[in-house]
């Protein structure tokens, strides 16, 4: 495998300071279609995925997931920028909903 190239079948980690840039290659970004909402009963979250499947016994896989999993201070304070990618994620019984991911959009 070429340095330039990434596994997209390995668990990834990014990391930055609070004042930091946080840099992901672009390979992970552009993959991303849908933004996923988990409707927990103790906490909703988001994330990211490239596609998902929900299959028979309330079974949902998600393939190339990226979540935020920055570390925040007691004031809720980001003291660590820190996104996380994952292969597949499965989720079992978990009310969600998917949503077209937004394109980011550069204001000039």
């Amino acid at each position: 495998m070429m340095a330039d190239q990434v596994d997209l079948r390995k668990q990834n980690q990014w990391e930055a300071g609070p004042d930091e840039e946080l840099k992901i290659p672009e390979v992970y970004i552009t993959r991303l279609h849908y933004e996923i909402v988990v409707l927990a009963q103790k906490k909703e979250f988001t994330f990211r995925c490239e596609k998902y499947k929900v299959t028979f016994g309330g079974v949902c896989r998600f393939k190339n997931v990226i979540i935020d999993t920055s570390k925040l201070d007691a004031r809720g304070e980001v003291e660590l920028k820190r996104v996380s990618f994952h292969p597949e994620i499965v989720l079992f019984n978990v009310p969600f909903m998917a949503l077209p991911a937004p394109e980011d959009v550069d204001v000039d």
